[in-house]
């Protein structure tokens, strides 16, 4: 029986440390989860030795990784899967199959079996989806071009997890085990997976539909964990596992409209559990074997990282991206993932790798974890060199035909992003018959703007040879749309360079990029966090019916100086500008009101109009016809057609046109 005092002592322990592990990790910028393991270590028995109940913490572990993958299954919509299927499918077959015949191969010839050497190509093969997409976040490099295809590879490997885990039975009984007993365990597991997807798709949404109506968190909450669970043991009893129940319930409660409510409900418990499985994970590791085999544990570290990117890099070149993508995308994939944890444990208790194999895995896996914010740190670097110095530039960075319109033009505007930005600037551009060429790295809209007749190019914006091959030198402008921060530096870098007399516009989605920008040769920088704020303060001033030449000039004053007055946190020469802006507020302004045909004004008198004084507003005049009527006594009546004339405060003059306005027949 479970001692319930010993259980909440190690429970204390266990997020004490883990905490103050973070704590440290975050000063230095590291990944939590690396944090979570060297927490574990730490705590395990062969550390200090602090958890007496392991079960416990194996208990909550296995939640945790159910947390988990149902909240991988959440993101996993199938919507999003057709958009991405080449990237999905396409680079993360080749990076998966990669990397376990790699594996196979090196493994083979240093004498392990083959089914232990695919199991560890299995390992090996997952990256961790947590880290490189919490690294890239902080970096704002998710919507980036390696951003994108190391998410597509990403989720490929997600969704491998599952025949991956279903085989690992079979590879215990590798000599002795036929195709037929392992088609029938793929088979029933097929079966299972089908009937629990079916089943959840029209059971769940009426559930959730019928628990929404009742607006109450509470239930909510404890309604997804039912499912979350109740899912994985209908998984478990079919013969699948916990965690593979989760996720196909993720993958299910993904396509509800409900699916952003929900995630948001169980994210503080997934981010709970999953810490206490990565500390579970950390407790496993055998700190004296690791002393004992330091050096060597190092070397295979490297190997598997150099290893394990020279396959990643060679999927994403498959499709068709420039050197400098394939190896920043490479280097960001090169670690050891939080699922291969999964297939480790089972495949220790399954007997398929003994204790060293099973030892030098779990330290491997936490070295390269550990080590991938300092490598993606340095990638843009490594791709750099790579780029100069060994492949040259000589890779054509134009993989398909000519594109249309590629003659030599002059005086023209290069766009470099053909997302939504690229495509409404260039619909403009062609429109009024300004010159222009557009760059791109993403192959699909190349083609697709080839198709509609664009004159658009498959490149780098930041190589100076794509850049001269679009004519930077002659160019009048250049407009960076892209998403990805240190391309669009290096590219304004570049083409300042290459041209000192080009105007480079730049659009950003960060503030914090504006200084750097500027520095390095943009002309002008447009944040779209602050273009939000001028857009929403353009329209309130309207509604307040200060005068349209008024709000432009508020407009031009915002957008000069780099935004400075919004960026501004101390007092500073801009408030000279914003106490002028204050001053045009304070002004009073001249408004017309109509009183049209059906207006209940037509007919009433000015003495029951909603002015003088006492609310601040003036009526100086009433223009009736082809005369005007100055100053109306109060018995002089309105007739339809009229046009009154206020004067007064921004404020009161919004108020009096609304209730003027309000009054019809």
């Amino acid at each position: 029986m479970i001692d319930l005092s010993l259980v909440l002592r190690d429970l204390s322990i266990v997020l004490a440390i883990a905490t103050a592990v973070a704590l440290v990790f975050g000063r230095l910028h590291l990944s939590v989860v690396a944090a979570f393991l060297v927490a574990g270590a730490i705590l395990g028995p062969t550390g200090a030795g602090l958890v007496s109940e392991s079960g416990m913490v194996d208990a909550l572990a296995e939640i945790g990784v159910a947390l988990l993958l149902f909240t991988v299954g959440l993101e996993i919509s199938l919507a999003n899967l057709g958009k991405m299927r080449r990237r999905i499918l396409q680079g993360g077959g080749v990076q998966l199959s990669a990397t376990i015949l790699l594996t196979v191969a090196v493994l083979s010839v240093g004498g392990f079996y083959l089914p232990e050497a695919t199991f560890i190509g299995f390992v090996l093969s997952l990256s961790s989806t947590a880290i490189v997409l919490k690294v890239y976040a902080d970096r704002m490099e998710i919507d980036s071009a390696h951003g994108k295809i190391s998410i597509g590879i990403l989720l490929f490997q997600d969704m491998a997890v599952i025949p991956m885990m279903l085989l690992i039975p079979s590879f215990r009984q590798w000599e002795t085990a036929q195709f037929s007993s392992v088609a029938f365990t793929l088979g029933k597991a097929g079966v299972g997976v089908g009937v629990i997807l079916l089943a959840a798709r029209f059971v769940i949404p009426l559930l959730l539909k019928e628990v929404i109506r009742l607006n109450s968190r509470e239930i909510l909450a404890m309604t997804v964990l039912c499912l979350i669970l109740g899912t994985a043991w209908v998984a478990r009893w079919w013969g699948l596992s916990l965690a593979m129940g989760a996720f196909l319930a993720g993958m299910v409660i993904s396509e509800s409209v409900y699916v952003h409510e929900i995630a948001a409900q169980i994210f503080p418990f997934r981010d709970v559990f999953n810490g206490v499985f990565f500390i579970s994970v950390g407790m496993l590791l055998d700190l004296p074997f690791l002393a004992r085999h330091l050096p060597m544990i190092l070397l295979v570290s490297v190997t598997v990282v150099l290893l394990k990117g020279l396959c990643a890099g060679a999927a994403i070149r498959t499709l068709k991206y420039p050197w400098r993508i394939s190896v920043i995308g490479a280097v960001g994939l090169a670690q050891i993932g939080e699922f291969s944890f999964l297939l480790m444990s089972e495949g220790f208790r399954e007997g398929l790798v003994g204790t060293d194999v099973y030892q030098y895995l779990l330290a491997v896996a936490i070295l390269t974890m550990v080590a991938t914010p300092f490598l993606i740190r340095g990638a843009p670097l490594a791709a750099r060199y790579i780029a100069r110095h060994v492949v040259r530039g000589g890779e054509p960075e134009d993989p398909g035909e000519e594109s249309p319109g590629a003659g030599r033009i002059d005086n023209h505007v290069i766009i470099a992003g053909y997302g939504m930005n690229g495509k409404n600037l260039a619909r403009v551009l062609r429109s009024t018959h300004v010159p222009y060429v557009v760059v791109d790295l993403n192959d699909e809209m190349v083609r697709e703007g080839r198709e509609g007749g664009e004159p658009i190019f498959y490149g780098d914006v930041n190589n100076p040879e794509i850049l001269d091959r679009v004519g930077v030198d002659r160019a009048r402008m250049l407009v960076l749309a892209i998403s990805d921060p240190m391309a669009t530096r290096r590219a304004v870098a570049v083409a300042r360079r290459a041209n000192s007399g080009l105007s480079i516009l730049v659009r950003t989605r960060y503030v914090a990029d504006v200084d750097d920008l500027i520095a390095l040769g943009a002309n002008a920088v447009i944040p779209e966090e602050f273009e939000t704020s001028v857009e929403i303060f353009s329209r309130v001033l309207h509604e307040y019916h200060v005068p349209d030449h008024i709000v432009s000039q508020q407009e031009e004053l915002i957008r000069s100086g780099t935004y400075r007055i919004l960026r501004e946190r101390v007092p500073s020469r801009s408030e000279g500008l914003l106490t002028e802006f204050e001053e045009f507020l304070r002004r009073k302004v001249i408004e017309l009101f109509y009183v049209s045909p059906d207006s209940a004004w037509a007919g009433r008198t000015v003495g029951e109009l909603p002015v003088g004084n006492g609310v601040g507003i003036v009526l100086l005049a009433v223009l009736r016809e082809d005369r005007a009527i100055l100053q109306p006594p109060p018995g002089e009546a309105l007739l339809a057609g009229d046009k009154l004339v206020l004067f007064g405060g921004h404020a009161p003059l919004a108020a009096a046109l609304a209730e003027l306005s309000k009054a019809s027949r």
